[in-house]
């Protein structure tokens, strides 16, 4: 199954992708192997900074390697590009699509550019993602309530750039949630009933199952979680430490174990498409 056709059938049976941020050998794999384990599909997403901290050569080639060799489809993503130069060299090399953020531009740039990205991409068979809204976050020491989406320019913004999928923002935070961020799960069905297209939330770790649940049930076809896995990484090697392991290959095993339990949880969350489930 092509990732589009994925996103689709999503979009109508109303069930979502998992996508998973890997930085290296043992992440991607972790990720992977959840996938395999639940067969379910799953994107393996790499950030700017991912990127430039294992290579670019070097990571895509690992998770293509994965890829090629998973029993269930994975889907290598680009996730927050805002360098053009960077997304474009992505589309060129065997990613499955690709996420431009525009969000700290003015609208009509953001439109602009998005909309360049989104014809190249789907000149290449890429499957695009663009956002409107912006999500908060500690490290840019701003708040979820500040930035988001507002749901009449969702739809100027949609109609004039044809995403695939439109990531929002709703009191998502990349980060760990605190007490004063919620997901006003109110704005999201406006934004859904008034664009009516696969929607993205990112920076959505350590929520409880119902309101990922909700969020699926309102049009939410790909569900970004990184920090969660960070933390289940680290949590595998102070297991393992604690243990007075010393062999490196079995410190990082425990800290894959731990990423490959937290990833299954969340497509088996994310996967169902009734709220009872």
């Amino acid at each position: 199954m092509k990732l589009q056709e994925l996103v689709e059938k999503a979009y109508k049976e109303r069930f979502s992708v998992a996508g998973f941020n890997v930085y290296n050998l043992e992440s991607a794999k972790a990720a992977a192997r959840a996938a395999d384990v639940t067969g379910k599909p799953a994107l393996l997403m790499t950030t700017e900074n991912a990127l430039e901290y294992a290579g670019f050569g070097q990571l895509v080639a690992i998770v293509l390697r994965i890829k090629k060799d998973a029993k269930t489809p994975i889907f290598l993503h680009y996730d927050h590009g805002t360098s053009v130069d960077l997304l474009k060299l992505a589309m060129k090399s065997s990613y499955d699509s690709v996420m431009f953020d525009g969000s700290k531009l003015p609208i009509d740039q953001n439109i602009m550019l998005s909309k360049e990205l989104r014809k190249l991409a789907h000149s290449k068979g890429v499957v695009f993602e663009a956002e409107i809204g912006r999500v908060g976050g500690e490290e840019e020491n701003i708040r979820s309530e500040e930035f988001k989406t507002n749901p009449p320019e969702a739809l100027r913004f949609y109609n004039e750039v044809k995403p695939d999928m439109l990531a929002v923002a709703i009191g998502n935070i990349h980060g760990r949630e605190t007490s004063a961020e919620h997901l006003d799960f109110s704005l999201l069905a406006k934004i859904q009933d008034l664009v009516k297209c696969p929607l993205v939330l990112h920076g959505c770790s350590n929520r409880n199952p119902r309101e990922y649940q909700v969020a699926v049930s309102q049009g939410v076809v790909k569900i970004n979680i990184d920090t969660e896995l960070r933390e289940a990484f680290v949590d595998g090697l102070k297991r393992a430490l604690h243990k007075k392991e010393t062999n490196p290959r079995k410190i990082l095993s425990y800290a894959s174990d731990e990423v490959t339990k937290c990833a299954k949880e969340k497509i088996e969350i994310f996967s169902c498409s009734k709220l009872h489930c």
